[in-house]
């Protein structure tokens, strides 16, 4: 095969090739990173700023979060108008439980006016709560205050017995004693209860949730006693 000379025309068009061959190949690596791109990370996602993202959290761990609002104490159930006295038909069952004591009793005071609650009701309660806050006229004698904070030797608290005039008229007995109990806050809640029958006088005189009922003090003998009085609904606060 006869070999030929290189002129300068060949050398011009092997140059150009490579050129066209080069930009060839740049136009389909530039292709490829594009579609790799778009693959990667689609339009429709954006970016996400780790660095605003940390600043905000930081920002917003700064403030101080507001303090929860307490819950304002329910006020005492407000008393009807003119305080009316303890109804006739009570004054007379009182007049009647002195007369069979063949005694002389006090003037009946009111102790507290309330709504009746759940937990008044519940059977599994037996018990009428008497909050001291809610307390209208001191109904205890600082002995029998004092007696009720102690235990017996089973370390139980102590109680009275006292009678109790129920809304039917009939006379009953229940068991008064104190109740302490601790909150989170550190102090303590304290509120006599009415125990022992109260189950039964619930039941037979129909009670039920809402109802305002009022109790009231009387001494038979220097005897406490009470009389539960509900109250009617057109009346009530």
């Amino acid at each position: 095969m006869e070999k030929r000379d290189i002129t300068m025309d060949d050398m011009k068009d092997m140059l150009h090739m490579k050129v066209d061959f080069l930009g060839a190949l740049c136009a389909v690596v530039g292709r490829a990173k594009e579609i790799h791109e778009n693959e990667a990370l689609p339009e429709t996602q954006p970016l996400v700023d780790h660095k605003a993202k940390t600043l905000k959290r930081r920002r917003d761990e700064s403030v101080p979060k507001p303090k929860p609002k307490r819950r304002k104490r329910r006020p005492p159930l407000p008393l009807l108008a003119g305080n009316p006295p303890l109804p006739e038909e009570f004054q007379a069952a009182i007049e009647e439980m002195a007369l069979v004591k063949n005694g002389a009793a006090t003037e009946a005071k009111l102790v507290i006016q309330k709504k009746l609650y759940h937990t008044d009701l519940s059977s599994g309660h037996n018990r009428l709560s008497i909050p001291f806050n809610d307390i209208e006229n001191d109904f205890l004698t600082e002995e029998e205050k004092q007696y009720l904070l102690g235990q017996d030797e089973k370390k139980k608290k102590l109680f009275f017995e006292v009678k109790i005039v129920q809304p039917s008229l009939e006379v009953d007995t229940v068991k008064l004693c104190r109740w302490d109990m601790p909150k989170k806050s550190g102090k303590t809640s304290s509120t006599y209860v009415i125990r022992g029958s109260w189950n039964a006088i619930v039941k037979s005189n129909k009670l039920r949730f809402n109802r305002t009922v009022q109790l009231w003090g009387f001494r038979v003998d220097r005897e406490l006693c009470f009389a539960l009085v509900k109250v009617p609904r057109n009346r009530a606060a």
